[in-house]
């Protein structure tokens, strides 16, 4: 650690972990400040919350009365989307489910999809990208060695939301996405949007192997601006109107539905998790249960002392888990063990290194216009 390492006096953001980071004058940072700013407009856990989240379902409800379905729900098998599902039952909502099935899933969230939608009622769509084109691009990104070996993954994601709420006529889209856990987003490592797809289809064009036509990837046209004002679908945040905590929601959704935690946030992907537990941290001095235990700090679920205790645990829990990641995934992407070690060996890159759209870089100007732009 060098000598200008500061930790923010609030949360556990760091200049380590996060060199855009800003500290005020009392050593709190830029983000729980900002978080805490957003908190009055973004996050109601109280009566007024339940008072709103009640309208809204009303209104969902009554909007889908001719229709199949009255919403729809992109379902991980992580708590935050398990929680939604849970939600929209007690509702009595008649959702529709959307699952990404790309190879990548632990069993545990597996499980979890299915006793969740089994027991609330509720189709699930499971879709298949081209597995052998999924992994040739995933692969790409691995060789190129940037931070966000992920981002395929998420444009995959919402690209299937948006065609699901068009092939159905859905036009409320349920989201797990919430301030109390996630109010704090790094964004160090986030250097290019996931839907950049320049970027995207420039790193295969280097790496790749073959042809990757039959992956649905968008542009930030589509994830951003068509799917909302011309397909006109509404994404809510139900999770953003409760008192929304994590050990109680756990909690709930194991006596609903014999639900399991994955053991972290994002861990019911083995992508994600090895690069929450491994690539980000040892590759970029990134850890992201910093942005995770920071969120839990500025909504009163985790004090700070609790944080700093949790982040001097290790990352996996035990060497067989990272063993069993590092196996499958280097089968995953074609690779040996041997190839893969040594490219985990290799010097990190960053997304800049490679072309991509002007666009990323109105971020900055994005964040500060996010209550309007949703």
């Amino acid at each position: 650690m060098n000598n200008n390492y500061k930790l923010c006096t609030r949360c556990v953001m760091d200049n380590r972990s996060d060199h855009t980071i800003k500290f005020l004058r009392d050593g709190t940072c830029n983000y729980c400040n900002e978080a805490l700013t957003r908190m009055k407009y973004e996050y109601f856990p109280d009566s007024k919350g339940k008072h709103l989240l009640d309208e809204i379902m009303s209104k969902i409800k009554h909007e889908g009365k001719c229709k199949q379905y009255d919403c729809m729900v992109g379902v991980s098998g992580g708590v935050d989307s398990s929680y939604v599902i849970y939600l929209g039952y007690q509702y009595g909502l008649r959702m529709l489910a959307v699952h990404i099935d790309d190879g990548l899933d632990n069993d545990i969230a597996v499980t979890n999809i299915k006793n969740l939608c089994d027991k609330a009622n509720t189709d699930i769509i499971m879709v298949k990208p081209d597995l052998v084109q999924y992994k040739d691009l995933t692969r790409s990104l691995f060789l190129a060695r940037v931070p966000n070996l992920a981002m395929v993954q998420d444009n995959l994601f919402v690209a299937t939301l948006n065609d699901t709420a068009k092939e159905h006529n859905i036009k409320y889209n349920l989201s797990g996405i919430n301030f109390s856990h996630e109010c704090i987003l790094e964004r160090s490592v986030n250097e290019i949007n996931g839907f950049d797809k320049k970027h995207i289809m420039t790193i295969h064009k280097q790496f790749g192997r073959g042809s990757i036509g039959n992956l649905r990837l968008i542009k930030f046209y589509e994830a951003y601006i068509y799917n909302r004002y011309f397909n006109k679908t509404k994404k809510i945040l139900p999770l953003n109107f409760i008192d929304y905590n994590l050990d109680k929601a756990v909690a709930e959704l194991a006596e609903f539905c014999d639900y399991h935690y994955c053991g972290g946030k994002h861990y019911e992907s083995i992508l994600t998790r090895f690069l929450q537990c491994y690539y980000l941290p040892v590759k970029y001095q990134y850890d992201k249960r910093r942005s995770h235990y920071s969120s839990l700090i500025v909504s009163g679920q985790m004090t700070r002392h609790e944080a700093v205790e949790m982040l001097s645990k290790d990352l996996y829990i035990d060497e067989e888990l990272r063993e069993y990641d590092f196996d499958y995934l280097a089968n995953f992407i074609g690779m040996t063990r041997n190839e893969f070690n040594q490219l985990m060996n290799m010097p990190a890159k960053h997304h800049q290194d490679y072309p991509h759209s002007a666009i990323n870089d109105y971020a900055a100007l994005a964040r500060k216009f996010r209550r309007f732009l949703g």
